[in-house]
């Protein structure tokens, strides 16, 4: 093969292999620990328990949700994403804040009780509500929604097992439309400024 003939192939693979990455950023949820769902599929309602009664997504119409999947046994990540997203609320003014819904929906629901998750959740914000249901309502939403977690047995452990889960912040737009998902090195500013930006896009479109 002449010198011109490998450095065409060299440059076609490359090309190919360009293409073949921007396809799989483009139409594939953030893969690493998640669940690949295509972005237009992600969301959905869905009905949970909280200690104060039944919920739905449906029921929070009008108001920006923020999700998030977690579990009471998680000894940081989940307190240290709860302040985040309680230091977000503060952040926001107040024709905002008031229209804001926090759910920590754990996805340990042998584990944790109604109670325990509301007063968790509430320890944080008023604005947020603990929430779970049956395997088969966690196995639901979070296919929903793209979360990946997995129970892992721990040998000479009290716990006996342990989840590992995806650190993530979901936007559901008052309309109950998913808008995006924020990672776990997001900041409260940042979550903060999602939640106006989708609150104020909202109500330009109805006004328009």
């Amino acid at each position: 093969m002449s010198s011109k003939a490998i450095k065409y192939t060299l440059i076609t693979g490359a090309i190919l292999i360009a293409i073949v990455i921007s396809l799989y950023v483009k139409y594939s949820t953030v893969p690493i620990g998640e669940r690949p769902v295509q972005p237009n599929q992600i969301g959905g309602n869905f009905s949970l328990h909280t200690a104060l009664g039944n919920i739905n997504l449906d029921d929070y119409q009008g108001k920006v949700v923020v999700l998030y999947f977690g579990y009471l046994s998680c000894a940081e990540v989940c307190p240290a994403s709860m302040g985040v997203m309680s230091a977000a609320f503060r952040m926001l003014p107040a024709e905002v804040g008031d229209e804001v819904q926090g759910l920590f929906i754990s996805v340990d629901p042998s584990r944790d009780d109604l109670t325990s998750l509301h007063q968790f959740a509430q320890h944080f914000d008023p604005r947020i509500k603990g929430a779970t249901g049956t395997a088969e309502d966690i196995n639901k939403i979070t296919n929903q929604y793209g979360v990946y977690y997995d129970m892992v047995n721990m040998q000479n452990s009290a716990l006996s097992y342990t989840v590992d889960h995806v650190s993530r912040f979901f936007v559901i737009a008052p309309n109950g439309q998913f808008v995006t998902s924020m990672s776990y090195s997001t900041t409260p500013t940042e979550l903060a400024a999602r939640i106006e930006r989708t609150l104020q896009r909202y109500q330009e479109t109805k006004q328009g």
